[in-house]
């Protein structure tokens, strides 16, 4: 369906700005061409706001004013289009690499850290409960659109989780100074591994540094610790490599 909506009052516009910057229900704003065009490939696209039509089938086109634009957007300078999409769904499996995210709160780090496991072949991202949420527009903007084409699973606790992995055959490790080899030097003893991030100021939690089988170790100099991110993207790297 295609309407020419020209009123910052209308439904349509208002259903959509009550969920700027709050997703609810599932449904979350998202803003330009790029990543209107992500979750229009993984069908998560709902309907567009525009100021010309993108000519994407199946999708409600709202065609609109800037000012309506200026009013969905979050950005200061909007490309003229923004999307409400819906949450990606996934078929249970098991892929050959996880991530899971301990309390890691910045949803820039976040997003980017969504986009790096995609790159490297991460088929799945665990958020543990205090993580910062792969839905806040932050977040989506950091992922580039990755969040639609990775499996995500937010809210887990963090007791027993080391545990289940395990059991499922995984090779878990860390990124740690504590009991830890040099990342260069490790590679998985079978095809499956789930890397653990840790929280920006505290890193991984003791609860589960103390179970994994491995804590990796990143070399540095002048400085004393790397940004989660960066170190997230050196490991997913190596680990890719080691496949």
């Amino acid at each position: 369906m295609k309407d020419r909506i020209t009123s910052r009052t209308n439904l349509k516009v208002k259903e959509a700005a009550a969920i700027k910057g709050k997703p609810a229900a599932g449904r979350f704003l998202i803003e330009g061409f790029h990543l209107c065009e992500m979750a229009y490939k993984a069908n998560c696209l709902l309907e567009v706001f525009a100021l010309e039509d993108p000519r994407l089938e199946g999708v409600d086109v709202h065609l609109v004013t800037e000012e309506i634009i200026e009013k969905l957007a979050l950005s200061k300078s909007p490309e003229g289009i923004v999307g409400v999409a819906k949450l990606p769904q996934f078929k249970e499996s098991e892929p050959e690499r996880i991530l899971v995210l301990d309390r890691v709160q910045d949803p820039g780090n976040v997003g980017t850290l969504l986009r790096t496991a995609l790159c490297f072949g991460f088929g799945e991202v665990i958020f543990l409960k205090g993580s910062a949420l792969p839905y806040s527009p932050k977040a989506i903007a950091s992922s580039q659109g990755a969040v639609f084409s990775v499996r995500t699973k937010v809210g887990v606790e963090a007791q027993g989780l080391v545990e289940g992995l395990k059991e499922k055959g995984y090779e878990v490790v860390g990124s740690s100074l504590s009991r830890s080899v040099n990342y260069e030097t490790y590679k998985p003893s079978n095809g499956k591994v789930a890397l653990i991030l840790g929280n920006e100021g505290q890193g991984i939690c003791e609860e589960i540094l103390c179970k994994t089988d491995f804590n990796l170790l990143i070399p540095i100099m002048g400085i004393d610790s790397l940004n989660v991110a960066v170190a997230g993207g050196i490991l997913m790297c190596h680990l890719r490599k080691g496949e």
